[in-house]
């Protein structure tokens, strides 16, 4: 074997070294590369991924800004642990030495290894004394090892098709991106803003609801213990344009769109879930009361509470429903100035008045006061124009108007904390018409027709809105001269005395007055005529009112005693049948009667008992009557007192009150003591003889009153002789007198 050592110097083996060291640099550069290439790929490829994962979902549940910062922050604490891991072996493979190079080298090309260990390694023992190496052998080997990977291809070992399909890879993740914001640039942007800049802008979807009153509050603002109206809407009519996008109002807070949807979704159902503030939920589905437009009425409550909203694919809340008081009238002072009022002064109306009535042009001062601060009041005036209100400090309004005719104000007041208006307070107003006084005359115990003697007493009653100042009585005699003569009329006036108490108002007042006219007999045939009349306290004018007029004629005495005879020969009649009435009752009790029997017979008492009283009052008239007009003795009229009216009177009171008792028990209506067939007999026979009695005594006033007219004509007609017989002595004096020598 031959060595050949002189002409191997120390320096060509570094050369080599160098030579080897730079070709392996270059290898290991190339090696950073690729393993950069890798990463890359890996990076692109998960975060392609994770960002496909994301927007998926995001679109797919429609995720909220929390729920996303969440997602995303648990995907970033998964995905960059594993990709720095990753990163750190590739950076430590890409960081290898030479010698650790040589060694991966081996693995592909037995050998390569040992014979870059010998160029890099052996040089260094050249140094070291003869001793304990040998520099030829040194020599050798490393030209061996160095011709020997001069021949070595490395470029070889080198997996291009690795490198040509990352690469791809690469530029396949990076379009897939590239493509989704050239495709679906919308998508794309929301994506971004929806991921990377927390925006709340949603994506776009077919239906959206929005609430009526809600605005860009968080809460809706109900009556508290009322049922509340809550409606929602799906056309989307409170969408705004706004530089190039339209904002949606009424979900809480504005929902920024970038474009409408050509025709929104009306949802089959709209879902109102309600939570109470104790925790409990209502679930129910609203009313569609038109083809977009959806109504449901919260319960009474005295929380607040909150609602979400579901329908199609879109949902709300939650909101929050204030439940708040209404602002209502606190207080309503009304100040009024009349005309003709004392001083021309306002006067304050008591509250308590359920209903005020005035006089037409009354000065009116209405005051309103809230319980609250009030934005707003509203008067309202069916039909007409309502008075103008003035705010006179935060909870109080004032009105002031002239009342020509009556009014009815709707009061409607808004709280300035809340925006809610008051239930509807109404407050009426009415004209007081002042009429004239009403008057009414009446006349007590005497008919149309009187005696000059008679004494007529008068019942006046007076009535007025505002207050009486003077009561009279009209007096109008009318007298007949004779057939050619024209009648004669006299006039009088009668004031009344009209009684005032501590200076208030009369407003109604009655008297009595009895008109005497046997101090100035009135001739007969007279007509008397009787009007009350009365003034009030107008402050427009004296107002006179008059009664209906009373008219009577007078008549001789005899005349109105025979009217009145025939009107108590009417009572006599009615007496006399409801005694043969009683007759035939009796034989039916005689007999064995039945309990019909004895209701028939009851029926019959009760009418009977009835007419006995109407027919002692008619009686009692007519002697009354004779009394005020002087007819007849005082004898004659205790006779009718004690012979019929006052029997009549006891009768009804007594045995047929106690008959009646005996037949309720009979019938079986109310059981009595000792009532029995025998005892209801003897009463009815009772009854009958005391009303046989009592015809008895109107026969013998009759025959009373027949004598005394006869005895009345005798002396009539004695009176008529003696007259005559005067004449005639008188004619014949006056003959003789006369008589010429």
């Amino acid at each position: 074997m031959t060595t050949a050592t002189d002409n191997t110097s120390l320096g060509s083996l570094r050369e080599e070294q160098t030579l080897l060291r730079s070709r392996l640099a270059r290898l290991r550069r190339r090696l950073q590369l690729q393993m950069a290439l890798e990463f890359a790929l890996d990076a692109a490829a998960v975060l392609v991924a994770t960002a496909a994962v994301l927007v998926f979902l995001d679109w797919w549940f429609r995720l909220g800004l929390p729920a996303r910062l969440l997602l995303l922050a648990a995907t970033l604490l998964g995905v960059i642990p594993l990709a720095c891991v990753r990163a750190l072996r590739a950076w430590r493979a890409a960081r290898l030495d030479d010698l650790s190079l040589a060694v991966t080298l081996d693995r592909f090309r037995p050998g390569t290894g040992g014979r870059v260990a010998d160029v890099l390694q052996l040089p260094d023992q050249l140094g070291e004394s003869a001793e304990s190496v040998s520099p030829a052998m040194i020599r050798l080997a490393v030209r061996q090892a160095t011709e020997a990977l001069a021949a070595s291809d490395w470029a070889a070992l080198w997996n291009r098709g690795r490198t040509v399909k990352r690469s791809a890879a690469l530029i396949a993740a990076l379009l897939v991106p590239t493509l989704f914001a050239v495709l679906a640039p919308q998508a794309a942007r929301l994506s971004v803003a929806r991921w990377l800049q927390g925006s709340s802008e949603r994506w776009p979807q077919r239906t959206y609801l929005t609430v009526v009153g809600l605005g860009d509050r968080n809460r809706l603002l109900a009556p508290r213990d009322e049922p509340f109206a809550l409606e929602v809407r799906s056309d989307l009519a409170s969408a705004e344009p706004r530089k190039g996008s339209w904002v949606v109002r009424g979900r809480g807070e504005p929902l920024t769109l970038r474009s409408l949807p050509k025709a929104p979704e009306v949802p089959k159902a709209v879902r109102v879930r309600e939570r109470t503030a104790k925790g409990a939920v209502r679930d129910a589905i609203m009313v569609a009361t038109s083809p977009a437009v959806f109504r449901y009425e919260l319960p009474p409550s005295s929380t607040s509470t909150t609602f979400d909203l579901t329908g199609g694919d879109d949902w709300l809340g939650p909101v929050k429903v204030d439940r708040v008081d209404r602002p209502s009238l606190a207080a309503t002072k009304l100040r009024v100035k009349e005309p003709g009022s004392p001083g021309n002064d306002f006067r304050l109306v008591d509250a308590s008045a359920q209903h005020p009535v005035f006089l037409p042009d009354t000065e009116v001062e209405l005051t309103l006061v809230g319980s609250e601060p009030i934005a707003d009041a509203r008067l309202t005036v069916h039909p007409g124009q309502p008075p103008k209100l003035t705010q006179v400090d935060a909870r109080t309004f004032a009105a002031h108007w002239t009342l020509r005719e009556a009014i009815t104000l709707e009061v409607q007041l808004t709280s300035q904390a809340t925006g809610l208006t008051s239930k509807p307070a109404f407050f009426s107003i009415g004209l007081l018409k002042d009429r004239e006084p009403r008057v009414a005359l009446r006349a007590l115990g005497v008919g149309a027709h009187v005696t000059p003697v008679a004494t007529i007493p008068l019942s006046l009653n007076a009535t007025d809105d505002l207050g009486l100042s003077l009561v009279r009585l009209q007096l109008e005699r009318t007298t007949s001269a004779g057939d050619k003569a024209e009648p004669r009329t006299t006039k009088k006036t009668v004031p009344l005395p009209l009684a005032t108490d501590g200076g208030r108002a009369v407003l109604d007042h009655q008297a009595r007055h009895d008109v005497e006219l046997q101090a100035d007999s009135p001739p007969l045939g007279t007509i008397l005529r009787f009007v009350a009349e009365a003034e009030d306290k107008c402050a427009r004018g004296v107002q006179v009112g008059r009664s209906a007029a009373l008219q009577f004629q007078v008549v001789p005495s005899d005349e109105l005693f025979y009217e009145i005879l025939i009107r108590q020969r009417a009572e006599r009649a009615k007496f006399v049948t409801l005694y043969e009435a009683a007759e035939k009752r009796a034989t039916s009790l005689s007999r064995s009667p039945t309990p019909d029997d004895y209701a028939t017979a009851m029926r019959g008492l009760n009418a009977g008992s009835r007419q006995l009283d109407l027919i002692a009052g008619r009686i009692a008239d007519t002697l009354q009557e004779m009394k005020l007009n002087q007819v007849g003795s005082p004898k004659s009229h205790r006779l009718l007192q004690e012979g019929v009216i006052d029997p009549i009177r006891a009768l009804n009171a007594g045995a047929v009150n106690e008959l009646r008792g005996v037949l309720q028990s009979l019938t079986g209506t109310a059981p009595k003591a000792g009532a029995n067939a025998e005892s209801a007999s003897r009463l009815h026979g009772e009854v009958v003889t005391g009303m046989k009695t009592i015809l008895d005594q109107m026969s013998q006033w009759e025959s009373f009153v027949d004598v005394v007219n006869q005895v009345a004509e005798v002396i009539k007609m004695q009176q008529n002789v003696l007259q005559a017989a005067e004449k005639a002595r008188e004619s014949r004096t006056q003959e003789v007198f006369d008589e010429k020598p």
